[in-house]
């Protein structure tokens, strides 16, 4: 040893008179800084002392020697001396500043040889000091250097128990806090063999911890059969293995580890041993389980979506998408991270769609229809919708957009069939109308809004009925039934008007479907003052214009009717053939204004005479027929006879005071059995009337056979 080498030298010098030296315990209280010094040059050097507290270091060095040169002074037995030379001296741990340094020294991470090292460092710069100072050893010298090595090196038996109790109290400390976490803690050599097992690990694998202690770790449970391929994989790399497995506890649940493999490096950065630990991940897996499951779900409803997903942040970068957004704007899943949603949407239709989501991340929705420009379709019509959603309290905007654009274009050629839909529908001469199959109205013209004196919104869902006047309801409900059932149907219908009452309509009725809906469309054309122009038409079509009586044609058909109602019925009827005599020379003698005076005079008489049933018609110039309906030949005579004297008692003004005087030959028919026609019955009167004239006119003549009296 260095110390007993100085000792040597220290020895071998002889005295040489010079004065009284001082003693080795003065010494060292007299020269302790310069002592401190020279062993704070050698403390620093040792690599642990970067990481200690210096000043600390210095008190308890100060406060060691301190005792050790009291000790010097005190005196001591032979037994004592011994057993401080073996290091057994008392100890004092309480008050021992030996002990306190090699705790500290403990808790600065120095290790034992270390520890050794600065006692001694520090035995070498007192001796070497104390030579300098005193060259002549005194006689006490060498009593002095032994009771100072034995003091020495009861101080550092002191540090290195004060050391190895503040280890084994760490130790102690952290078995503790190991054992007491739910964590497997555990400390495994080169081959991957237990040395240190945790409280938890023991129970997981239901061992005590004499048992474990010793046992390679594979031979655990099959579970950590690959654990030693992995200590290999530590031990070579020097770096922190991780890994997971799979256990299968007592009670037969499946449990989760996530574990570490940490090399422990000694001072010369080799591999000592592998600090282990292992976390129950179960539940974290659980969860990890379930968002990717999550996850999976919400990428499948994104990617199964019949548009493109976006999700964005306050920025409007893209944070989220599916593919059908890949495809529209033609960015692949590395160009789209941070893009903004803005970039594909065209230039002028920019500005709206960054108002429209800046106000949705403030209300909490928004949607808008705006341009895209697509890589292979070029600009597309889109319609966008994004609502608003927090995560840890940061907002973004989720949505989806879809393509309009052929809607868009469905929509714009709608307009234009709209546009010349109303167009016809507005020229219509009269009220167009669509009705569902409630039979309200679904569509109409503004002839319809005029008429009824309604708005738009009145008429919305109005029935068709109540524009109908009630008489007529049942008939219209009838028609519109009529052309559900079978494709069409027609009627005349008196419908109430805001200011001309109630109008008359002739209302078609067509069915149609669209889709499953059926509907019903038609026209209404005001057909009241046709109706009048008709029934005017249809007077002068049947009338004699100048008598205002059945010309020909109409004569002949209600003669007919009538004619066929009595033989069916066996009712008796006759027939009257009227002529006027000698009408000619009245036209030849007075003018045709006179022989036209004549003519409404004989109607006027002949009018007088009948009854209101009798049908009277004018056959020919100065010709007229009557047919007497349930009359016989006895009273068909008689009220011939009646009118034959009333013609000849009149007298007939023809203007300028002139009266002329008119006769008129009858003949009459009575309908008998073998009459098959009205013609059969018109020949027999005519022949009647020919015998009239025949036999001197002014005369009523009569068909001998008839079919009842």
């Amino acid at each position: 040893m260095r110390g007993l080498a100085l000792l040597s030298k220290i020895n071998a010098i002889k005295t040489d008179g010079a004065g009284p030296q001082m003693t080795l315990s003065d010494f060292i209280s007299t020269h302790i800084e310069s002592i401190l010094v020279e062993w704070d040059a050698f403390a620093q050097s040792i690599f642990s002392t970067r990481k200690a507290d210096l000043t600390m270091a210095r008190d308890h060095a100060k406060g060691i020697l301190f005792a050790i040169a009291a000790d010097i002074d005190h005196a001591q037995t032979p037994l004592e001396q011994a057993e401080k030379s073996k290091g057994h001296g008392p100890l004092d741990r309480a008050k021992s500043e030996a002990t306190m340094h090699g705790v500290s020294r403990m808790v600065s991470g120095f290790n034992l040889m270390e520890e050794v090292s600065e006692f001694r460092a520090l035995r070498a710069s007192v001796l070497r000091l104390w030579s300098n100072e005193n060259p002549v050893a005194t006689p006490c010298a060498s009593e002095e250097l032994i009771r100072f090595n034995e003091a020495i090196d009861q101080a550092l038996a002191e540090s290195i128990e004060g050391y190895s109790a503040e280890k084994d109290r760490y130790a102690l400390l952290l078995d503790k806090l190991l054992s007491s976490s739910p964590d497997l803690n555990y400390i495994l050599d080169l081959n991957g063999s237990v040395i240190y097992a945790n409280k938890a690990l023991t129970l997981l694998f239901r061992m005590s911890p004499d048992e474990i202690i010793g046992k390679r770790f594979s031979e655990l449970s099959a579970a950590t059969a690959e654990i030693p391929q992995h200590v290999a994989l530590a031990v070579a790399s020097k770096e922190t293995f991780r890994g997971d497995l799979q256990y299968t506890n007592g009670a037969g649940k499946n449990v989760s580890y996530e574990y570490l493999l940490v090399p422990v490096l000694n001072a010369q950065g080799q591999v000592e041993s592998i600090a282990g630990s292992a976390r129950d991940i179960t539940v974290r897996k659980q969860l990890e389980d379930d968002i990717a499951r999550e996850r999976a779900i919400s990428d499948t409803i994104i990617e199964s979506a019949p548009g493109a997903f976006f999700m964005i942040d306050q920025q409007f970068h893209l944070v989220r998408w599916n593919k059908y957004l890949q495809q529209e704007t033609g960015l692949s899943d590395a160009q789209l991270p941070d893009s903004s949603i803005l970039a594909s949407i065209h230039e002028e239709d920019r500005a709206l769609a960054a108002a429209k989501f800046m106000a949705a991340f403030a209300t909490g929705y928004t949607h808008m229809e705006v341009r895209m420009i697509t890589p292979n379709r070029g600009t597309r019509y889109f319609l966008k919708s994004a609502r608003r959603f927090m995560v840890d309290k940061v907002p973004y905007l989720a949505g989806f957009c879809f393509d309009v654009t052929d809607r868009k274009q469905s929509e714009e050629a709608l307009e234009k069939e709209k546009i010349f839909s109303d167009a016809l529908i507005e020229s219509m001469p009269g009220a167009f109308y669509v009705l569902d199959m409630e039979g309200n109205f679904f569509r109409w013209n503004n002839y319809l809004n005029r008429l009824t004196g309604l708005s738009d919104r009145a008429l919305r869902q109005r029935p068709l009925l109540l524009s109908v006047h009630e008489d007529d309801r049942p008939l219209a409900a009838a028609t519109m039934k009529d052309a559900f059932d079978t494709g069409y149907a027609q009627a005349e219908l008196h419908i109430l008007t805001k200011d001309r009452g109630v109008r008359l309509f002739f209302m078609t009725a067509r069915r149609f479907r669209v889709g499953l809906e059926t509907y019903l469309v038609g026209v209404g054309t005001d057909t009241t003052e046709w109706l009048v122009k008709m029934k005017n038409l249809e007077h002068l079509a049947w009338t004699d214009p100048l008598t205002k009586i059945a010309n020909r044609g109409h004569f002949m058909e209600l003669a007919r009717q009538e004619f066929a109602r009595c033989r069916r019925y066996g009712h008796p009827v006759s027939l009257w053939m009227i002529d006027i005599d000698h009408f000619k020379s009245v036209n030849d003698t007075y003018g045709h204004h006179a022989g036209d005076i004549a003519l409404q005079s004989l109607v006027s008489t002949s009018q007088q005479t009948l009854r209101d049933w009798d049908i009277l018609g004018r056959v020919g110039g100065e010709e007229f027929a009557v047919l007497l309906p349930e009359t016989g030949a006895e009273r068909a005579m008689l009220v011939a006879e009646r009118l034959r004297q009333a013609v000849a008692a009149s007298r007939i003004l023809v203007g300028d005071g002139v009266a002329v005087a008119l006769t008129v030959s009858i003949g009459i028919a009575t309908v008998k059995e073998d009459d098959a026609d009205l013609e059969t019955l018109l020949d027999r009167a005519d022949q009647s009337l020919y015998e009239a004239k025949r036999t001197g006119r002014d005369k009523v003549c009569q068909s001998k056979q008839v079919l009842l009296a």
